[in-house]
């Protein structure tokens, strides 16, 4: 039995053969780590202890958050900037919010 991503409604699980990649939350940098919550509409007072067992699978990020391995045609990194897809409801609420970097964010994955 495999981890299940812990984005919001998603079933993706972490097994032998899945196409989809896990990906821990970002726990030293606490901007980018605010950034995740947020995306996930958890609260950005969640323990420390509890982010250190979330994953998020690949199928929340975009294209342009990975970066290819060289000398591996399948692998890819997740680049240390990169966010999920924030859900539906986190973009309609931030797309009103006064601060630039948030609706900067929202904006991005509005277009995808």
């Amino acid at each position: 039995m495999g981890r299940t991503c812990d984005y919001p409604g998603c079933s993706n699980k972490d097994v032998p053969g899945s196409c989809h990649g896990f990906h821990r939350f970002p726990v030293t940098d606490v901007a980018l780590r605010e950034l995740w919550l947020v995306a996930l509409g958890f609260k950005l007072d969640t323990k420390l202890a509890k982010m250190k067992k979330l994953r998020v699978c690949s199928a929340h990020f975009s294209e342009e958050d990975y970066v290819s391995c060289p000398g591996h045609r399948k692998k890819r990194d997740l680049k240390r900037s990169a966010v999920p897809a924030p859900q539906v409801n986190t973009i309609q609420l931030y797309q009103r919010c006064s601060i630039p970097f948030l609706q900067a964010y929202c904006l991005k994955w509005q277009k995808t």
